[in-house]
């Protein structure tokens, strides 16, 4: 049995195998993307803290696209030409299906925080400038916006690899 540390070793590693040989190196738009997603944070970030919801959306959605792009292999795998839940996969390999979820729960929350951090630590330089050009105030709700983004993004993908796991069940 394998212990849930080697787990998500294995399971990281597969992952970016399956990534450059699936996808023919396409996987790199999701640093694209989360470079966009980190750049678009002073403009979701107003100085006068006004809320736009359009730029909001817009920063919600980016981020969600390129998360979904890259997370599709953390509960899918191709086999045969075809797109296979890899829950299945590890029905005959000697794997607690519940420490190969956790497992895949804790690459999930790594690869989101490698994904939020940059915004999250952007943000903060942003409204720090703010308060000493334009003297406006430092927390309010868009300023944790990376934040939530990601508390969303972790929940919605989680619940998509729940089910994956309990589809390969029954």
């Amino acid at each position: 049995m394998l212990t849930l540390k080697q787990l998500v070793y294995k399971e990281i590693f597969e992952m970016k195998e399956r990534r450059k040989k699936e996808t023919f190196g396409t996987y790199y738009i999701f640093y694209i993307l989360t470079i966009i997603y980190t750049i678009t944070i002073p403009v979701a970030i107003h100085v006068d803290g006004t809320f736009d919801i359009l730029y909001s959306y817009i920063f919600l959605w980016i981020g969600y696209i390129s998360i979904w792009f890259l997370y599709n292999y953390l509960y899918a795998v191709k086999e045969n030409g075809t797109m296979q839940n890899i829950f299945l996969k590890y029905q005959f390999i000697p794997v607690d299906m519940d420490m190969l979820f956790l497992a895949k729960i804790i690459i999930l929350a790594r690869f989101i925080i490698i994904h939020i951090l940059p915004a999250q630590i952007l943000a903060f330089i942003y409204r720090a400038y703010c308060v000493y050009k334009y003297s406006c105030k430092f927390f309010d709700v868009l300023l944790l916006l990376p934040v939530i983004s990601g508390i969303i993004y972790f929940i919605i993908l989680s619940i998509i690899i729940y089910k994956r796991r309990r589809a390969a069940i029954l």
